[in-house]
Parts: C-alpha cells; sequence; structure tokens
C-alpha cells in the first residue's frame, strides 16, 4: 500500500487565487465589478469585504450587505465576481476577496471613483466684453473627482495674462 503524508495531500489541494484582482477606475454612476479566480476551493467559501470599513459584502453566493446595488456571482468554483451598480462616491476604496482558510487567504482591488468635471455656475462669468489692454474681471469654478484644472484662453488661441487678487501673474 501506498503511504501518503496527509499534510502534504492536504496542502496539495488548499485553495489559491489565479491571478491578482485589477484595481479599477469607473465614473460615477457606471457599473462596476471585481474578479477572483481561485483554484482548487474545495468545501472552503469565497467572502467580499469592503476592507477600509470592514463592511461584509458577501459570503460565498450570499449578499450579506443591505445595499442592494451590491450583488455576487459566480461559475461553479472558479470565478467569483462582486458588481456594484450605479457606483456612488462612498464606493471607493478596498475590496477583498478572502478565502476561509486556516489561515485566512486573501487579496485586494482598489475602486477608484471619478466625477466628470462640472461648471459652478452661479460662481463661473457669463461673457463679458472689454477694451484692447482693459482689465476684464472674470471667475471660473468646476468640481469633478480628481479636482479639476482650470484653464483660460482666448478663442484664436493667444496668451491671456492672468493675474491673482494681488497683481501677481499667474501661467
Amino acid at each position: 500500500m501506498l503511504g501518503l503524508d496527509s499534510k502534504l495531500v492536504g496542502q496539495a489541494f488548499q485553495p489559491e487565487f489565479a491571478e491578482p484582482i485589477t484595481n479599477m477606475t469607473v465614473p460615477i454612476g457606471r457599473d462596476a465589478t471585481f474578479r477572483c479566480l481561485v483554484h482548487n476551493l474545495g468545501g472552503y467559501r469565497v467572502g467580499w469585504v469592503k476592507a477600509d470599513t470592514k463592511a461584509i459584502q458577501a459570503i460565498h453566493v450570499h449578499v450579506i450587505t443591505n445595499n442592494h446595488r451590491v450583488g455576487v456571482s459566480h461559475n461553479g468554483q472558479t470565478v467569483w465576481n462582486l458588481h456594484i451598480r450605479n457606483v456612488q462616491e462612498e464606493d471607493r476604496g478596498q475590496y477583498m476577496c478572502q478565502i476561509n482558510t486556516d489561515p485566512m487567504k486573501s487579496q485586494m482591488g482598489y475602486l477608484d471613483v471619478v466625477i466628470p468635471p462640472d461648471f459652478v455656475a452661479d460662481e463661473t462669468s457669463g461673457d463679458v466684453m472689454v477694451p484692447e489692454g482693459g482689465t476684464a474681471r472674470v471667475s471660473c469654478r468646476a468640481h469633478g473627482q480628481p479636482t479639476p484644472r482650470v484653464m483660460w484662453r482666448r478663442e484664436e488661441g493667444s496668451e491671456i495674462v492672468v493675474r491673482d487678487s494681488n497683481g501677481v501673474k499667474n501661467k
């Protein structure tokens, strides 16, 4: 009879991650899906946790969070997906896929949520006409994530001299 070391047999079939989780950058309002590839899952279970808040999202096929935008799917024993629909700013952060081995095995992916730039209408000037060489006061404010950079240009592309409130020239 062939004798096998039970420790070696147990280690040979331990679950392992087949590839890292991909970090994602998603515009607000779109959907995001993290994919966790696991080999040799056997009787172990896969869970998803929002790592920065320690909020359990799902355990195996069951969604735990009360967030109705979160779902899970899988293709048997290998591919485990965490779906976040209609991504919002509060969804930004680290997400952990974990296997309930002892010790636990885990890997993380980061979800960044971007907000397209938008002008703040009541803090942005309308059309201004000034004689050549005159001084015009205009303002433009925009918000978004990452923070938008406002640049000034003339329609024909020539330089605009921009000075701050202290008269210091900005580029």
